[in-house]
């Protein structure tokens, strides 16, 4: 199972632009993501983005596959590279991942043009924080 549950706020740099240059810059960012989402998409997940209150850009993603999605990451990677004033969080659980991962959800921050992988403190162990083993298995303490 691949689960994903994530949220970035898309910036422009603003060295002093006055709000019509501003303005611009944001309508082409919204336009770029839109066409990143476009590429990633695979009509079985949400990914959306909107301009929101006070012109804020929201870019927003959700989904729940059989088997590893790698095209959130990489859009989340792309936001990181092309547009990396922005920031935001993307939660993962990747039941096919490394080893002592598999239950577990992984946290990748988008902060300063970097994408950086990082353990999650509030719904892991997925067992038994979220949900009971199979009656076979022992819990994880």
């Amino acid at each position: 199972m691949f689960e994903f549950h994530g949220w970035a706020t898309i910036r422009v740099p603003d060295p002093g632009l006055n709000q019509d240059r501003r303005q611009a810059l944001e309508a082409v960012a919204l336009e770029r993501v839109r066409e990143a989402i476009r590429a990633a998409d695979d009509q079985f997940s949400l990914f959306e983005v909107k301009m929101t209150g006070n012109e804020l850009i929201v870019l927003y993603a959700h989904g729940l596959r059989n088997h590893r999605y790698r095209n959130v990451l990489e859009l989340f990677q792309w936001v990181a590279s092309e547009l990396p004033d922005s920031y935001g969080l993307l939660y993962v659980h990747d039941d096919e991942t490394d080893a002592g991962k598999e239950n577990a959800f992984q946290v990748w921050r988008l902060a300063r043009g970097t994408l950086s992988e990082m353990s999650d403190p509030f719904l892991s162990p997925c067992i038994p924080t979220l949900e009971d083993g199979w009656p076979d298995e022992p819990l994880d303490e």
